[in-house]
């Protein structure tokens, strides 16, 4: 098995090279807005980070793929592609809330093999690579052993999302019997569960370059991460970080059928 060290030490370089991109801007009070075709937002930084990050791919890694939220897809002639998400939580970066990260991914076949969550604001970094564990700011993370949701803390980016999108009665439900609930969301969220601060997080609408270092990062640092489904899939359109321990409760009260919410 490929021991994956130089790639994972190229993710970890280009996730410093964008923090230095994207921090000047963050809490700047001249940074501009703009709305892209699907309504979500997008700054000079999401697409800045993400310009720079496509050269340093190019660069290092001649022939790989490259998928990234601002600008497409571009094929490669290899079968390894990385996948960027330069501000994963632009509306928390617009308002100046420190919760956003870069999400950086390499694929090998279409399954993540090296993953990166790095924290600019919070000077934070997660790494993980398979078969090599998982760590956060070079030391070994895990996962916690907590095995009821009565013992849980559950985090969601939106419960709002999850009403709209027909699943605000189960996840009501399955919150009102956690220890805690939080809408700790986006990358911060699922980089809690996966160094066992939290025990689980619910996305309940993601696109791929959202989720694909969890693909590898989860299951190194002990935990899961699958779509509501069931499916270990970082192709699905939503996603599940948890503990693993208690990972099919929550897929089975998530498929409970739709109905009203009473938070």
């Amino acid at each position: 098995m490929a021991d994956y060290k130089q790639e994972t030490g190229l993710a970890l370089e280009m996730a410093r090279a964008a923090a230095a991109i994207i921090l000047p801007y963050f809490q700047s009070s001249g940074l501009q807005v703009e709305s892209k075709q699907d309504n979500s937002p997008v700054t000079i930084a999401d697409r800045g980070a993400e310009e720079a990050l496509r050269k340093l791919m190019e660069k290092h890694t001649p022939g790989y793929g490259i998928i990234g939220e601002e600008f497409g897809s571009q094929p490669g002639k290899a079968d390894r592609e990385w996948v960027i998400d330069p501000i994963d939580g632009t509306k928390a970066f617009i308002h100046g809330v420190p919760l956003f990260g870069t999400l950086l991914a390499l694929l090998e076949g279409g399954k993540p093999v090296v993953g990166v969550i790095s924290l600019p604001a919070l000077g934070q970094v997660m790494h993980a690579s398979l078969g090599n564990g998982c760590f956060l700011d070079g030391k070994p993370c895990r996962v916690s052993a907590v095995g009821r949701i009565e013992d849980a803390l559950l985090l969601d980016g939106s419960s709002t999302t999850m009403e709209r999108l027909g699943h605000g009665a189960a996840w009501a439900a399955l919150r009102k019997r956690a220890k805690l609930h939080r809408g700790w969301g986006d990358c911060y969220g699922h980089m809690l569960v996966s160094c066992g601060r939290a025990e689980a997080m619910v996305d309940p609408v993601v696109s791929v370059w959202d989720v694909a270092p969890l693909g590898v990062i989860l299951p190194e640092a002990g935990g899961r991460f699958s779509a509501l489904s069931g499916k270990d899939s970082i192709y699905e359109g939503n996603g599940v970080s948890s503990n693993g321990a208690i990972h099919a409760e929550i897929l089975r009260a998530m498929a409970a059928p739709p109905g009203p919410t009473n938070p």
